[in-house]
């Protein structure tokens, strides 16, 4: 399938296809445009909007409870993503770094970082995912080992060397949490 987005990525335009392309659509094709050009674009081939920045598309930030979410909450409850809490403590997280929460969710600021440095790097939006996808990779691998690590506290308490560790959690990791 084709998706469609604003053109610049920052955060959620990066997080969002990072989503699609593991969770929803592993063939995704991603195409960025200016934001008055996405309305023929999506007509003229039925591409999948995304975080076109109001133009009444679904997959865009809305409130929720009360709460701003970012097109990445849009994705993860229209694909029902909600069951695995790996992807959840991700979600928190792109939404404090989009939606102006960030300095209550200190890790936020990495996703800043790297959203802020990397498209001094390269030369394209499709760069810009390339070199930022192994970003969001680590961040949710994280977040699998921490609840890795909760769920399997007294097993790794026993367990005497640090590789020893780290192959029970690697282990663990490739399997359902």
């Amino acid at each position: 399938m084709i998706w469609v987005t604003r053109d610049y990525v920052h955060i959620d335009r990066v997080a969002s296809p990072w989503l699609i392309k593991r969770f929803v659509d592993k063939r995704a094709q991603f195409v960025f445009l200016p934001r008055d050009e996405i309305p023929d674009f999506v007509a003229n081939t039925g591409a999948i909007p995304f975080d076109t920045a109001g133009t009444g598309v679904e997959l865009d930030h809305h409130v929720c409870n009360g709460e701003k979410h970012c097109t990445f909450d849009a994705i993860v409850e229209k694909y029902e993503l909600e069951s695995d809490e790996a992807l959840q403590r991700v979600r928190k997280l792109v939404r404090a770094a989009d939606t102006g929460g960030i300095n209550e969710e200190p890790l936020a600021w990495a996703l800043e970082l790297v959203a802020v440095g990397t498209p001094f790097l390269v030369d394209s939006d499709h760069e810009a995912l390339e070199t930022e996808f192994p970003v969001y990779d680590a961040v949710y691998t994280y977040f699998k080992q921490q609840i890795i690590r909760e769920k399997y506290k007294d097993e790794l308490e026993k367990i005497k060397t640090r590789p020893e560790r780290h192959a029970f959690i690697k282990q663990k990791l490739n399997e359902p949490l």
